[in-house]
This record gives structure tokens, sequence and C-alpha cells, in this order.
């Protein structure tokens, strides 16, 4: 078994680390390997697979085990998220774990625009143990929907800081940074407005005219940790509307104090692997619904919180305190 912690700094230093360290090696018995990672990147999300396209079988995600393995060749893993999967090794062939090429809006950058090694593993000669299970454990079926508390959680951006950021991308790197979004006419156009390179200089000289801790809001309202934004009652089930819509950027939407099964994630029905226990949720110019349930009480004092995991969106006010 390895915990693998997967980090990519995102603007400037672009290193990748996996547990603190550039593409290290791994020299497993040759067996089934476990592996649980955790994509602690800021900004960007990652996908994962085998050098050599061998499959990797998601066994568990954020909250526990899923019902059984599945099989997948791609792993995307949204910031903060994670999952554990089992690879067969038994063959002894060295491969690598890799992230595949960034298409997320802002963050198709070198080194991440191509194919890069995050996990060199080589097994050794010593055999292993275990084996694939055919199951793991039980979920309990959904609940019923019919008169639950719905709460609608409405993301979104100031569209002056979200043209910032993105001058701010292709300045230094140029349109590549945008993933292929500029392709996408109107993307980029938020009420008319066109990214002007002097209003951008503007908006940083502007002697703090523009409040950055307070840009980006939930249901128009940027994070206040003295105000819960709602209480949500104990041991009850409720459904959570989370809208991306107006905003093509990914929002990673955590909710602390809580697992959750996801009912539809950005319009779709969850992939196999997402279907069990999570706290993120991906919302990305869609709706995702979860189902949500609080056996803790969280005071005002004490709140819990729900909000993008994008570290930078967070920071500028995407964020919601709430009690139980």
């Amino acid at each position: 078994e390895l915990c693998a912690c997967l980090v990519g700094s995102e603007m400037c230093i672009r290193d990748r680390l996996t547990n603190g360290t550039p593409y290290p090696q791994h020299a497993p018995p040759r067996g089934w390997l476990r592996l649980r990672l955790l994509n602690g990147c800021n900004a960007r999300s990652l996908t994962l697979a085998a050098s050599d396209k061998r499959p990797l079988y998601v066994v568990a995600s954020d909250g526990g085990f899923l019902p059984q393995p599945v099989e997948v060749n791609e792993l995307p893993m949204l910031m903060g998220e994670r999952f554990e999967v089992l690879v067969d090794v038994r063959d002894g062939k060295p491969f690598d774990l890799i992230t595949l090429p960034v298409t997320q809006m802002g963050m198709a950058i070198a080194p991440f625009d191509k194919a890069v090694p995050v996990l060199r593993v080589q097994p050794v000669g010593v055999p292993g143990s275990g084996t694939l299970p055919d199951s793991l454990v039980s979920m309990p079926a959904l609940p019923s929907l019919d008169g639950l508390t719905e709460r609608k959680l409405q993301l979104s951006m100031d569209p002056m800081l979200d043209m910032m950021g993105m001058q701010a991308l292709m300045t230094k790197y140029g349109k590549q940074a945008m993933g292929g979004m500029m392709d996408h006419g109107g993307m980029m156009d938020h009420g008319g407005m066109n990214m002007d390179h002097g209003a951008m200089g503007n908006m940083h000289h502007g002697g703090g005219a523009f409040d950055f801790h307070n840009a980006n809001r939930i249901n128009g309202k940027a994070f206040d940790m003295d105000v819960p934004m709602f209480a949500a009652a104990k041991g009850q089930y409720e459904r959570w509307v989370i809208s991306g819509e107006g905003d093509m950027m990914l929002h990673p939407f955590h909710i602390h104090g809580t697992q959750f099964r996801i009912l539809r994630e950005n319009g779709q029905a969850p992939a196999a692997h997402r279907s069990g226990w999570k706290d993120t949720v991906r919302v990305e110019g869609g709706v995702s619904e979860v189902l949500v349930k609080f056996d803790h009480e969280a005071s005002k004092e004490q709140a819990y919180m729900a909000h993008c995991h994008l570290l930078e969106h967070e920071d500028t006010g995407m964020m919601l305190g709430f009690t139980v």
C-alpha cells in the first residue's frame, strides 16, 4: 500500500511533487498494489493513468469503500479529492503513474499541457499477496426525495476578477493556458466586456477600490465567518442543488461535516466510481445535486463550511458557513 499526495503548484513555480518528492520510485512486491491518492493541488484538476495503459480498479472514494471495484483507464481527480485504487503488478513490469494533459481553463500550461510522470512503479521479485475482490461493502439505497428540504446554491464570480486572472495567464503563458476555451467564442465575454489590457492595469492599481476578498459569491453573498447562511436540521436528509450556470470555470464544491451521495453531477448521472460516499462534487458551467445529512451539531461559533475547493476561489469569497 502506498499513500500518494500529488501536488503541482499553479502559477509561478510549476513543480510537481508526489509525497513531497519529484518523481519518486516505489518498489512493491509482485501482486496487487493499493494506491491511496489525493490531489493536493490548490487549483488544478488532474487525470491519472498508467503509462502502459494498464487498468486502475477504484475501490474507494472520499468517504469510504465502493460496493465493488470499478475499472477505469483514466481517473480524473478534483482538487482535494481522494480515491483508492488497486493495480495489478503481478507481471513485474515497470510503469509510471502519469497525469494526462490538462485541459482545464487557466491551467493548461507547461509542463501540464503534456503527460507528466509523477510516480515510478518498479515491482521487485518478491511475490505479493492479495486479490481483486468481487465485492466490498453494501451501500444503503437512496431514500425518497419527496418532501426533502431543498437548498439552491448559485456560485458566481465577479466578471472583472475573472478577466483579470485570465488576462494575467494569457500575458505570461499565451492562449494555450486557456485549455482551448478561447476557441469557443464568447466564453471570455462577460456582459459585453472584453479583455482590455489597459483596463486590467487600472484594476491592479486602483488604490484598493477592488475588493478581492468579496469578489466571488454564493447566492450573491461573499463569505462572512460571523454570519451563517442557514441552519440545517440534524439527522435529516437535504437535497442541495449547486449551480455554476453562467460561469465556465471549474468549481469542485466541498461540504464539511458530512459524506454525501451525488444525485447529478454537472447535469449527468454520476460515474460508477463517483457514486459512493463523497464530500466533493464537480460543478463546471452546469448544475450538480447532492443528498446530504448532518449527524453532528455545529454552532454559530463552530459552524461548518461549504465552499469551492479551488483555493483562489474560496479565498475571494466563494464559501459559506452553516449551522446544524
